[in-house]
């Protein structure tokens, strides 16, 4: 199946997402609450800290390699 690029609209909507959830994320490190997420299916709470490690460390779903010619 052949993956679409994403639309400029579809990059911003992805930009305000990311920085909607840091904000929630940061928010709650200094109130010290945790997260809930998504692991399996299912919803956990996991410490603000190791949220903000998943985060810088995940890729955007729409990151691809450039071919070459391009």
């Amino acid at each position: 199946m052949k993956r679409s690029t994403p639309t400029s609209e579809g990059r911003k909507a992805e930009k305000a997402l990311r920085k909607a959830v840091k904000k929630v994320i940061e928010e709650n490190r200094r109130l010290g609450l945790p997260v809930a997420v998504m692991r399996n299916g299912r919803p956990v709470l996991i410490p603000a800290e190791e949220a903000m490690t998943c985060i810088r460390e995940s890729r955007a779903p729409y990151a691809s390699k450039r071919r070459e010619g391009k």
